[in-house]
């Protein structure tokens, strides 16, 4: 199973992965995207160095994984 990315079409292995390249790209296609689906980037940001566990990142990836345009079967 991957994950396409919704911007750019890269294919990841894991929604996490997903996010990680979502958030490392950073520029503004990326960041529209992010916003659209109700968060904030710069707060996103700041929480992974803030706090232990990625917990922002792990809410994207659930929204990442039940995105059926995301999403894909093998």
């Amino acid at each position: 199973m991957g994950f396409h990315c919704p911007v750019c079409n890269k294919v990841s292995t894991t929604a996490l992965d997903l996010v990680r390249h979502m958030m490392g790209r950073g520029d503004n296609a990326h960041r529209d995207w992010i916003s659209a689906k109700g968060f904030n980037y710069a707060e996103i940001l700041a929480a992974q160095f803030q706090s232990f566990g990625g917990e922002e990142y792990k809410r994207l990836a659930q929204v990442l994984e039940n995105d059926p345009k995301i999403k894909m079967d093998d």
